[in-house]
């Protein structure tokens, strides 16, 4: 997926404040792909990734996801770790470095109970994975294969940039058992596209979805981005009505983060040029209801479905759930990430590697992890992470009962408090013990999650962050 969004988080460190050395910046709301958030990633030791590893119970099934961090050109609007490489040899060297990650990590796994861990899901990121040539991609799943055991009915999904597709390496992907790829298609309006640097008519997007076609690749997700450089209402409705005539399996509407400070090639995009905050709410209330008009369901934040999809089903039985990758109705509660930058979730914490490519390369090479930040996870942790999620994924939640559930005793007396203010001002609503957030409170669904956040800062009421601050 094009939107899959820069990945980070950390163990119970204090916020740091740096006001005195650094300009004031806008406070972002938390994506909520994780709890505790990137914010709180810190430095690990070096042995304490190999033991929440080792921690993994033997029987779980995995999640894996393979970061490729290259690409052939940079977009403007662009959050991800990556790199721009002109020639190919930099990928490959790398994806022999990944290829080592992957079996030194397999290695780790193995006892003499349980030869190959199973593997429920395995997802393709970046940078580009369409940039690997279509052998390299067969070389890297074989590999997979030889060390992991993909269960049968598996889900193996593809990022794909349309620009650096072709028919070859989607034959290849369907040789290799790809049963979902993720289109950043973005927007389709031409002056939008040049404002971005990413030029791709639709005629590109008409022919990779005939290649996907011809070999049998039906779930097909479209990356939609609202908020960005010269968009109007006109324009945003006219790409939701063309995505909806492709009848994509799944729709992504993500909001544009406009962070220039943290990256640099963004300030290629003019600030003026950029929609206020009413008119990206007014954006995405439009575009959601096109997709609803279309055909489409919600879910979550900011995921659209057909009806029928498992996403829906997971949603409808409580099983919905969210990680790095977005919405996802994949079984497995462990998520190993590899390659530069990629974050696993363990039973003890997360965990991510190190974004410095020479280092990355350096460490696996000399049989080490390439693990470098992180953040263990407390009880109390794993209780706001829950309740997080379910506000996230279902927009209700019953504190006390998933405090019970999980063993934890909390009073939950601030939180409350909070939540109090929410069902008088009709964000919120109650029924008995569960809270349920109501449409009128939906357009600040991160905001009121960060009411359980005990590291985001409380100091402001909740109703002001809310009314006042930007979903990002």
């Amino acid at each position: 997926m094009t939107a899959l969004r820069t990945k980070r988080e950390l163990s119970p460190a204090p916020r740091r404040s740096d006001s005195a050395s650094q300009p004031e910046r806008p406070k972002r709301l938390p994506r909520y792909t994780s709890y505790p958030t990137a914010l709180q990633f810190g430095p690990l030791k070096a042995d304490q990734a190999r033991r929440w590893l080792d921690e993994v119970p033997e029987q779980a099934p995995l999640s894996l996801y393979f970061h490729i961090p290259y690409c052939d050109q940079l977009c403007w609007f662009c959050g991800c770790y990556t790199h721009i490489s002109n020639h190919y040899g930099p990928v490959e060297k790398y994806l022999s470095v990944l290829i080592e990650e992957l079996r030194q990590t397999a290695a780790r796994l193995f006892s003499d109970e349980v030869a190959r861990r199973k593997v429920s899901h395995i997802h393709f990121g970046g940078g580009s994975p369409t940039l690997l040539k279509a052998e390299d991609f067969a070389r890297l799943m074989k590999v997979v294969s030889e060390t992991f055991d993909i269960l049968p009915d598996a889900e193996i999904a593809v990022e794909v940039d349309p620009r650096t597709l072709s028919a070859e390496k989607v034959r290849t992907y369907a040789e290799q058992g790809v049963n979902r790829v993720s289109m950043g298609v973005q927007d389709f309006n031409p002056r939008v596209q040049k404002a971005i640097n990413r030029i791709q008519p639709a005629a590109l997007i008409e022919e990779c979805l005939g290649w996907f076609q011809d070999v049998g690749i039906s779930k097909i997700n479209f990356d939609l981005i609202y908020g960005l450089p010269h968009q109007t209402l006109d324009s945003i409705r006219e790409t939701v009505m063309q995505s909806v005539s492709y009848t994509p399996s799944r729709i992504a509407l993500f909001g544009y983060a406009h962070v220039p400070w943290l990256k640099k090639h963004q300030r290629m995009i003019p600030t003026e040029a950029l929609p206020d905050q009413a008119l990206r709410q007014q954006m995405f209330a439009e575009a959601s209801a096109q997709l609803e008009q279309g055909g489409y369901r919600a879910i979550g934040l900011d995921h659209f479905a057909r009806p029928g999809d498992p996403l829906l089903e997971a949603r409808d039985r409580g099983r919905l759930k969210r990680n790095f990758q977005g919405y996802t109705n994949d079984p497995a509660e462990v998520l190993i990430g590899f390659g530069a930058s990629a974050i696993s979730s363990l039973p003890g914490g997360y965990v991510q590697n190190t974004a410095d490519m020479k280092d990355y390369q350096a460490r696996i090479l000399a049989g080490r992890s390439a693990a470098r930040r992180g953040v263990g996870l407390r009880p109390r942790d794993l209780l706001m992470r829950t309740i997080i999620s379910d506000l996230m994924c279902m927009f209700e939640v019953n504190p006390e009962a998933r405090a019970k559930q999980l063993g934890v005793t909390y009073d939950f007396g601030r939180e409350k408090a909070g939540l109090h203010r929410l069902i008088c001002a009709g964000y919120m609503c109650q029924d008995g013990d569960v809270y349920r957030i109501t449409e009128a409170g939906r357009p600040y669904l991160r905001a009121i999650c960060t009411l359980f956040d005990e590291y985001f800062p409380q100091d402001s009421d909740i109703l002001h962050r809310c009314i006042h601050e930007s979903e990002g």
